[in-house]
This record gives C-alpha cells, sequence and structure tokens, in this order.
C-alpha cells in the first residue's frame, strides 16, 4: 500500500472514480480537470494507491470581500477584495472513505497552500462544502462559516503559515 500525490495525470483511470453521494465530482475528475488543467483554471492534484485514484482535490484562485467575512476574521485585514486560495473540490473514493484518505489529501493541500504562501499573497482559504456533513469536516479543520452562506466556509492562510513555520522551527533544533 504506497500512497502518492501527484499532479493532474491524465493516464490515471478516473472513469472507475466513485465517491458516492454527489456525482458531480466524479465526473469533473473523469471528464472537466483535464480541461480545466489545460485552460490553468485550477489544478488538481490525486492521491493514488499502487496507481489507483483513491482521491483528490482541486485548488483555485479566489478572492473574497470584507462583505463575506465576520469582523473576527477581518480584524487587522484591508476592506478590499483580498486574495484567497479556492479549495474548489475534495473528494475521497467510497473504498477509502473513513480511513484518513481525506486528511491525506487536505495536508497535501495546506502544505500547498503554505508553498503558495511564499511566493503570492492569499489572505484566505475558501472552501463551499457539498453539505452539512462536508462544511462539519471543514470547520473541525478550523474553518469558519462566513456571512454568504452557512456552506461557504473561510480560514485564514496565517494559521496554516504559523503551523508551518513552527514545524520548520522545530525541526531545525
Amino acid at each position: 500500500m504506497e500512497f502518492s500525490t501527484i499532479p493532474f495525470d491524465k493516464s490515471v483511470d478516473r472513469k472507475a472514480f466513485d465517491c458516492g453521494l454527489h456525482p458531480a465530482l466524479n465526473t469533473y475528475i473523469a471528464q472537466q480537470a483535464g480541461q480545466d488543467e489545460k485552460r490553468n483554471v485550477s489544478r488538481t492534484f490525486m492521491l493514488v494507491e499502487d496507481g489507483q485514484l483513491v482521491g483528490y482535490y482541486t485548488l483555485a484562485n479566489a478572492s473574497v470581500v470584507e462583505s463575506d467575512l465576520s469582523e473576527e476574521q477581518m480584524k487587522k485585514m484591508p476592506r478590499y477584495p483580498m486574495p484567497a486560495v479556492l479549495l474548489s473540490r475534495l473528494a475521497v473514493d467510497k473504498s477509502q472513505q473513513g480511513k484518513g484518505v481525506g486528511k491525506r489529501l487536505m495536508a497535501d493541500f495546506f502544505r500547498r497552500v503554505y508553498a503558495i504562501s511564499k511566493h503570492s499573497g492569499a489572505a484566505f482559504i475558501i472552501v463551499d462544502a457539498k453539505d452539512e456533513a462536508a462544511a462539519a469536516y471543514y470547520i473541525s479543520l478550523e474553518f469558519v462559516e462566513t456571512k454568504t452562506s452557512p456552506l461557504r466556509l473561510a480560514l485564514s492562510t496565517g494559521t496554516i503559515i504559523q503551523g508551518f513555520k513552527a514545524l520548520e522551527a522545530q525541526q531545525a533544533l
């Protein structure tokens, strides 16, 4: 059982992927992700186990405005549209649900956001949860509901950056 996260690869069998509840996520990885890659609309990263697709996430750029966020989220932030990273899709194959695959994908996503933060500003991570269960999962990762919708959640990238900097400092000892 060897897991690896790879950039979108059209040679990986995507048609067999089935996340269960949300067929649009299956259709996206099977039919649309490659086109979005070519058009530079988004980037998809696949978690494969022994060559089989077990999960994926897609990230893109976005912006967030003051009216979307709570007063707490807006502390020390500018009052104009701010850049954000959008976690536009996260899906785990039914066969792997409940086995930590989502956590692996989110850990990889957070590492990429941290890497991006070294080269480009992004004040928040935004996600539009597919349903209440997905929203609860993101809330468990410290995302907070926005004023826009209880399914639109935000996390300050400062939280991620501080965590990775602390980890790097510990490793330097």
